[in-house]
């Protein structure tokens, strides 16, 4: 009576596991999509890439100030006139307010301000674009984290599994010994077989558990938000090499990046050049000024007018400054461009290891389930020898052990199957 109390309690986590909310795995990516918080992180600073892509942040379009101020003195004033007049005074005031509006705009620089909105432009897609490789990869995390609360559960169902048939083996030991037919080895070690297989489900419920967690923090949401999840792993992807590796070169957020990188650096290149252009700027003010005197000749004067003036900037020589920016953007570009090179060839390698490894996954998976179905058909076969008294305890453990790890096995390629063709939807932008 007591080890039943004991199976039971340790089976209530499962029923009570199996009793929460069903979470499908697409509704666990929506949440995530959401509420994630690395895609919250990249949805702001694609914002912050958009709002600095601006004809104004790229010097493009002339920027206009309004100027004031008012100057008041107060001095002794001394002053002597050619005709003799003179002009004394220990507490003069003077007051001068000067206002005006200033206009300052950028006529040709080299088309380095152009070149600069083509940046900003590329910025705004790359910003873009490490959003959509956020969003991926979160969704990617998310699916494999599902799918691993899902073989682990298949885990625990196979312990259970286990766990039944080693109750069964017990049973027959006690029956055997009680009759006087078997020793009580037979009994003792099917109870220590039968308590480890206990400790196992033990563990293998708290990583469930602990894995749950993981999948409810990608969630954004209390680690403790229980649900169950869909527990069929079954293999019906067939992935296609062309189609994988068109969607590679079209759609994966990692290559694309780099890609844009490389322009961006191109770009920077042409923007580092046209410094040594002539730039040409012009300022000009609309500006009005009024001087009030209380001593001197000149009580009162009032100025208004339109100032037009126009820069002209060569650079001639600093140092060899200018030559060697321009030698570090051309070198940033190179850079930038094995980069995206030596990323396409590392997803490329990548992709046809995902698809050697799920093709072999894939043969071997047939083993292991025709294996499964031997193990046991053999378990049944040993377990009904042992309560006939036609072999020893020793056969039926052997037996369980070869079921248990056939069992395993064959839920571990369940669960790399499912990993594996995440990473191949990952790798072609197709999650």
């Amino acid at each position: 009576m007591t080890h039943l109390k004991i199976f039971f309690l340790t089976l209530l986590p499962g029923a009570l596991l199996a009793q929460d909310t069903l979470l499908r795995a697409d509704q666990a990516v929506e949440i995530a999509l959401e509420n994630n918080f690395a895609i919250r992180i990249s949805q702001t600073d694609a914002e912050v890439a958009r709002l600095n892509n601006t004809k104004a942040n790229a010097g493009i379009l002339p920027t206009v100030n309004l100027v004031a101020n008012d100057n008041f003195t107060v001095s002794a004033f001394q002053q002597q006139l050619a005709n003799g007049n003179e002009f004394n005074d220990l507490g003069a005031t003077f007051n001068t307010i000067n206002a005006g509006v200033q206009l300052g705009w950028t006529l040709y620089d080299g088309r380095r301000m152009y070149r600069a909105k083509d940046r900003l432009e590329l910025q705004e897609a790359l910003g873009d674009m490490n959003l959509r490789g956020a969003v991926q990869r979160t969704t990617a995390a998310v699916l494999q984290t599902y799918y691993g609360i899902a073989a682990s559960r298949l885990q625990e169902q196979s312990l259970e599994e286990v766990i039944a048939l080693n109750e069964e083996r017990l049973r027959i030991a006690e029956a055997r010994l009680a009759a006087g037919f078997a020793t009580q080895n037979d009994a003792l070690q099917a109870r220590i077989d039968l308590n480890q297989r206990r400790g196992d489900l033990l563990a293998q419920q708290n990583t469930t558990l602990a894995t749950k967690r993981n999948l409810n923090l990608l969630l954004a949401r209390d680690p403790l938000t229980p649900f169950s999840v869909d527990e069929n792993l079954e293999n019906v992807y067939v992935p296609e090499r062309t189609a994988l590796l068109e969607g590679l070169q079209t759609a994966n957020p990692e290559l694309l990046a780099a890609l844009l990188n490389e322009q961006i650096a191109a770009v920077q290149v042409d923007e580092a050049e046209a410094v040594r252009k002539p730039r040409i700027s012009t300022n000009s003010q609309l500006n009005a000024l009024r001087t009030d005197n209380t001593s001197g000749f000149l009580l009162n004067n009032t100025q208004a007018g339109l100032t037009l003036g126009l820069a002209f900037t060569l650079p001639i020589y600093d140092g060899g400054l200018l030559k060697s920016r321009v030698k570090i953007a051309q070198l940033d570009a190179q850079r930038a461009a094995l980069t995206k090179e030596a990323n396409q060839l590392d997803l490329e390698t990548r992709l046809d290891n995902q698809l050697s490894e799920v093709a072999t996954q894939q043969q071997i998976l047939v083993f292991e389930e025709e294996n499964v179905v031997n193990a046991r058909e053999s378990l049944n076969i040993s377990t009904e020898r042992f309560r006939l008294g036609q072999t020893n305890s020793l056969e039926v453990q052997q037996a369980q052990s070869t079921f248990e790890q056939a069992l395993v096995r064959r839920n571990l390629l369940l669960f790399r199957l499912k990993q594996a063709e995440v990473q191949l939807k990952l790798l072609a932008g197709q999650l």
